[in-house]
């Protein structure tokens, strides 16, 4: 009885042991399949963030231009009114200068 039951005993332990190194296995299975899910996940949303990144850059670009345009029409009439307002002013000065060159020196 002594010897079965150690028999016993020594069954039983294998048997543990090979529960034991099957859960490990099984433990170590699921650990690598997680981090693979993990680093696929963190892939799609590296790639997802990018696109996103790339979209609203294309939306800022866009709008960018579209401001610059109308802020170098805006220079523009600016820049036109400056030289209409010059023109005056440089017309009216021409004509005094010819006028003190004919009265100073006459018209010849």
């Amino acid at each position: 009885m002594a010897t079965s039951l150690t028999e016993e005993i020594k069954k039983v332990e294998a048997q543990a042991k090979q529960q034991v190194a099957e859960a490990r296995s099984e433990a170590a299975k699921i650990v690598s399949k997680a981090r693979d899910e993990a680093d696929l996940m963190r892939k799609e949303s590296k790639q997802e963030a990018y696109k996103r990144y790339k979209n609203r850059l294309t939306e800022v670009e866009a709008e960018a231009e579209k401001n610059a345009d109308s802020i170098v029409a805006e220079g523009e009439k600016e820049a036109q009114k400056f030289i209409e307002a010059g023109r005056k002013g440089v017309d009216a000065v021409s004509s005094w200068v010819a006028e003190e060159v004919m009265a100073r020196y006459g018209r010849s």
